[in-house]
């Protein structure tokens, strides 16, 4: 129900509030008297568009605000203004307001939140019907029709259930309309992958073979460091003089000497002939070990490339 009516610069008005009572408000004058003036005040604020002939003379802005009663609207109204992303009504009060300048801006709100002309259009066709000549009336629209049909049936829970099935059938379709993939892109996919997948069988990997490609990497790259510092190994266990097997020799007869003159010292010569032993094989793994340096550039390519 319409409680309050305010109008501002609009036509012959400067500033008129009207209260109107519960039950039959009737506005009565004769012609001229501005009847037709509350009429198209009310059609404002329910969303119909605004002509700039209306400012009062001398005002560069006109507003409307109307207050509505919406205790007796149902769930189906609220729901609408939730999913119009307007602002909920306190305490059952519905508060609209539309200004509109004579430079053509419209501004209009619900419940204090600015929103769009369609949203105030689509809050006011549950409000209000004004019956008049070549005025809108809600009856003549088939939505408003099945909607009354609805509630003459009881039929709002049923209603709902039907609207959710509908809106879960959308997001299906918008769900299946992201999954299809355009044909010519799977092909294409389809073929890159292919394509990496040959390459990747191509290069017949092993497990763990990074980590010896790492080795021989560093091997070949430092080949010719390695092999001279093989070389002066080996030079300093046999190849100097006196070398490291010459002094190990050379203690041992000494050693062997000292055994002859006490059997205890024949201990210190078994030492002597294991360390003699594991010189001349320290000598043979530095020689083997020189040998198998590779110093080919081209096998430093073949590395790297893998």
């Amino acid at each position: 129900m319409l409680t309050d009516l305010r109008i501002k610069n609009l036509a012959l008005v400067d500033d008129l509030t009207i209260q109107f009572g519960p039950g039959y408000n009737a506005v009565t004058g004769e012609t001229g008297a501005g009847k037709s003036i509350v009429i198209g005040a009310l059609g404002l604020v329910l969303g119909e568009r605004a002509d700039r002939t209306l400012l009062r003379d001398g005002s560069e802005q006109c507003s409307v605000e109307a207050i509505i009663d919406v205790t007796s609207l149902g769930d189906d109204f609220h729901a609408h203004l939730e999913e119009s992303g307007v602002e909920p009504c306190e305490e059952d009060q519905l508060l609209l307001k539309r200004t509109f300048s004579g430079t053509g801006s419209n501004r209009q709100f619900v419940n204090g939140s600015p929103t769009s002309l369609t949203v105030l259009a689509s809050v006011g066709e549950w409000l209000v019907d004004i019956h008049g000549p070549h005025d809108h009336q809600s009856l003549l629209k088939s939505v408003r029709q099945l909607e009354i049909l609805d509630a003459y049936g009881d039929l709002a829970q049923q209603r709902r259930a039907f609207a959710n099935k509908v809106d879960e059938r959308a997001s299906l379709i918008a769900e299946k309309t992201s999954l299809i993939v355009d044909e010519d892109a799977y092909e294409r996919e389809l073929d890159l992958l292919r394509f990496q997948v040959n390459e990747i069988e191509a290069a017949q990997l092993q497990p763990d073979e990074e980590e010896g490609l790492e080795q021989s990497y560093q091997r070949a790259t430092n080949s010719a460091r390695l092999a001279e510092l093989a070389g002066e190994a080996k030079l300093l266990i046999n190849g100097a003089e006196p070398s490291a097997e010459d002094l190990i020799n050379n203690a041992g007869r000494s050693l062997q000497q000292m055994a002859d003159l006490d059997e205890g010292a024949g201990v210190l010569l078994d030492q002597q002939s294991q360390l003699r032993e594991q010189f001349s094989e320290l000598a043979t793994a530095v020689e083997d070990y020189a040998e198998r340096l590779n110093l080919d550039p081209e096998q430093l390519r073949l590395i790297e490339e893998r």
